[in-house]
């Protein structure tokens, strides 16, 4: 709500979309009926009115966040997760001409005039244009100022809604992250009768949102004899969408349950190749470790991943193993709306993990591979919120990489690893490992002092150039088709004696963030890479593909596993099976 300073400042304001006009001593402002708005502070700063968020609130002044205190000098745009005001003084601005139910829509870049509208209409005109929402803006008749149409589509597809009766449930718009299913790629939730639909024929091409490129995404009305959704040029549309970013949804997405494992760890820690060397590693062993079937559950959302993982064990010479690292918007980000606004989002890896039989179990394993930077202090969660979803995961997986560590290096000296021996790397591990605890605890809304419950395997990659450190050799974690738990702790234990030895204070950060924690050592490579001697890459460093032999990488993930799905992924039971640290 707004809040008023003693002395009441001079203000007009005019509400977007239900047409409400009023002046500051009318605050606060009546809303569109369920609506919570957020906290906005309006007070006198010398002559002129000054707004400024409160609360963590999500408030978007002429376009941009809304940078700490702004002076309202002239006619302003407001823009919160359900409304659209115009503020200005009221010496030099009028609203009595401004019309609400008839908008401008013009080119965003040149200024020229398009037409005007009823605002329920924009998003289906910019479509018939073929034209993407951030190339266009509008604004209600009579008002100087303007939107992006991309930043108020949403609210504009909420207003193409029609009235619900009495006791009916209530719009879409007004429950937001709520209901059985969790988006892949945004972590909103919503039910099964809320997915939009995927447009078939080619003609239904271009989505309002997402742009000419998409197929055009909706609530179907009709259904053929089969169930299935009919789109408007008459087709059955087997794809689903979310309702909040409007992402095509994996086939099957909706039947089966869903486990999240986020991988994070600072940039070049080796993720890219982590995860494509995972992918493989399952896909061979899980049928003999656990009777266990590892698929693709989404080949073209997956194709990145698998075109990794194909370069690296396809590979000839090192200069062919050499993969990309996951640049913050990369080819593994994507430009998607959510929650109002259009942010960078990573790509999931959806995969199925089945176990055939009279009573088949299924589930799905969702693979993030975050850019490090995304946990990087300054970068904002709201404007890119891409580290997330690790507050909704059912496993979290911290990739610490030894060989930017100076204390790793100075016990490692004589080991011929040319990673040891790179200049102009920073270790930021300890940095991004408390961001992480951090955003987590904020999304959750839990105190500093308080632990997730959502548990952590804390990775210490790179193994084969480290492990005479340990003070015995690791056990094998498989025993007769079940995962031994109590190897897994022992095996922890000898792990946590070297970091704690060499980074006590990374230890600390990752105890005080997880209540169930474990700490494994893996290689992707199971050798120490090389050097590219000639070439466009030369200096760089990769892996040598005819000695590759990937060492315990899937162990971390069969510990998140059975934690999540113990009846896919059984475990040895012993008196120590459920000891934490």
């Amino acid at each position: 709500m707004f809040n008023l300073s003693k002395k009441t400042p001079t203000l007009i304001w005019v509400n977007c979309l239900s047409g409400a006009q009023g002046t500051l001593e009318s605050l606060p402002l009546t809303l569109p009926e369920g609506s919570t708005p957020p906290s906005v502070s309006v007070s006198l700063d010398g002559d002129t009115v000054a707004i400024e968020a409160i609360g963590g609130a999500q408030v978007l002044v002429n376009g941009g966040n809304l940078p700490g205190r702004f002076k309202v000098t002239e006619a302003t745009t407001l823009q919160t997760a359900d409304t659209l005001l115009v503020l200005a003084p009221a010496s030099s601005e009028s609203f009595a001409g401004v019309r609400t139910d008839h908008w401008i829509l013009f080119d965003a870049q040149s200024g020229d005039q398009i037409g005007g509208y009823a605002p329920q209409l924009l998003l289906g005109i910019a479509n018939d244009l073929g034209r993407a929402t951030d190339t266009l803006a509008c604004t209600p008749e009579g008002l100087e100022v303007g939107f992006s149409l991309s930043q108020i589509a949403p609210l504009l597809v909420t207003r193409e809604e029609p009235p619900l009766p009495p006791n009916s449930k209530p719009l879409l718009a007004a429950e937001q992250n709520r209901g059985a299913h969790v988006c892949p790629v945004c972590w909103t939730r919503f039910d099964a009768g809320d997915a939009l639909s995927v447009a078939v024929h080619e003609n239904l091409r271009g989505d309002p949102i997402l742009g000419s490129d998409a197929r055009l995404r909706f609530h179907p009305t009709r259904f053929n004899d089969q169930g299935l959704a009919v789109d408007p040029m008459g087709l059955a549309c087997t794809d689903l969408a979310c309702p909040h970013c409007r992402r095509q949804l994996p086939p099957g997405y909706l039947d089966m349950p869903h486990r999240i494992v986020s991988v994070i760890g600072a940039p070049s820690a080796g993720k890219s190749y982590y995860l494509a060397v995972l992918t493989r590693i399952l896909q061979d062993r899980l049928p003999d470790d656990f009777n266990l079937a590892f698929k693709d559950g989404d080949p073209s959302g997956n194709m990145l991943l698998n075109q990794m993982r194909n370069t690296l064990f396809s590979a000839a010479t090192p200069e062919d193993a050499l993969l990309g690292k996951t640049a913050l918007e990369g080819t593994t980000y994507e430009k998607l709306p959510r929650l109002g606004r259009i942010v960078s989002l990573p790509r999931p890896f959806i995969y199925s993990i089945s176990r055939p039989g009279k009573q088949r179990q299924e589930t799905s394993i969702i693979l993030y591979d975050n850019a490090g930077e995304h946990f990087e202090p300054g970068i904002d969660i709201h404007d890119s919120p891409g580290a997330m979803h690790v507050a909704t995961s059912a496993g979290l997986i911290f990739l610490f990489d030894p060989t930017a560590n100076s204390r790793f290096k100075a016990k490692l000296v004589g080991v011929d690893d040319p990673q040891l021996t790179l200049k102009g790397r920073i270790d930021q591990q300890d940095s991004i490992l408390a961001e992480m605890e951090t955003r987590i605890k904020r999304v959750l809304g839990l105190a500093q002092g308080e632990r997730i419950r959502t548990p952590l395997a804390f990775v210490v990659g790179k193994s084969d150039t480290w492990e005479k450190l340990l003070s015995s050799p690791l056990e094998p974690v498989m025993s007769a088709g079940h995962l031994d738990l109590d190897a897994i702790e022992r095996n922890s234990g000898r792990v946590r004696e070297v970091l704690v030895s060499l980074c006590p204070g990374l230890v600390a950060s990752a105890e005080s963030l997880a209540q169930e924690l474990r700490y494994f050592a893996a290689s992707s490579f199971g050798h120490m890479p090389v050097v590219i001697q000639s070439g466009p890459n030369k200096g760089r460093i990769a892996p040598d593909p005819q000695r590759l032999a990937p060492s315990r990488v899937e162990e971390p993930v069969y510990w998140l596993m059975h934690l999540a799905s113990p009846e896919m992924f059984p475990s040895k039971q012993t008196s120590a099976t459920n000891a934490s640290l």
